[in-house]
């Protein structure tokens, strides 16, 4: 089957559209990094002088051949035309492992004053809201309980509130 000159003419310019827009779809597709070289000033080129590598087979004459030359520097940038090299470094955020809970409560369920929220230490007896607010505003001033006597340094704490809750609490770690 023989085509006439004007079937082809149609057909290349229709596979010349194709490939144009195929190139260019692809391209858009590829994202927004282009890859351009470095474009040189005649005054910017310094040659070195070529090199000659002898090349020969055993028992020929052998043949100078220059050297290879380097390629052209390649300079990667993005759609804004700043080399991806210069980009600044990606800030990943740290992954928070979260730390233990510290109980404010030991194997024997006394509580721990030195950790112990306001709310933990009305549970103690004799203990209301407005002494658990002392307790906690003492630890803050003075740093944690060294002992659980030093409890009776708290406004409000007697001897005998001392007494009644004295095997209620710890001091712990």
């Amino acid at each position: 089957m023989r085509l006439r000159r004007f079937e082809l003419v149609i057909i290349s310019v229709t596979l010349a559209f194709a490939c144009f827009v195929g190139g260019y779809f692809v391209g858009r597709i590829g994202g927004s990094v282009s890859i351009s070289p470095t474009v040189l000033q005649q005054n910017d080129i310094q040659a070195p002088a070529p090199q000659m590598h002898m090349v020969g087979v055993q028992n020929t004459p052998a043949v100078a051949v220059p050297a290879p030359t380097p390629a052209p520097e390649i300079v990667i940038t993005d759609s804004a035309n700043i080399p991806v090299a210069e980009h600044p470094p990606i800030a990943v955020p740290e992954q928070v492992v979260p730390s233990p809970q510290r109980s404010s409560r030991d194997a024997q369920g006394r509580i721990n004053i030195n950790i112990a929220s306001r709310s933990e230490l009305t549970d103690l007896p004799g203990i209301g809201s407005s002494l658990s607010e002392r307790i906690v505003a003492y630890r803050e001033a003075n740093g944690p309980f060294q002992r659980i006597e030093d409890l009776r340094n708290v406004s409000g704490i007697g001897e005998r509130r001392f007494e009644a809750i004295m095997d209620k609490v710890t001091v712990g770690n």
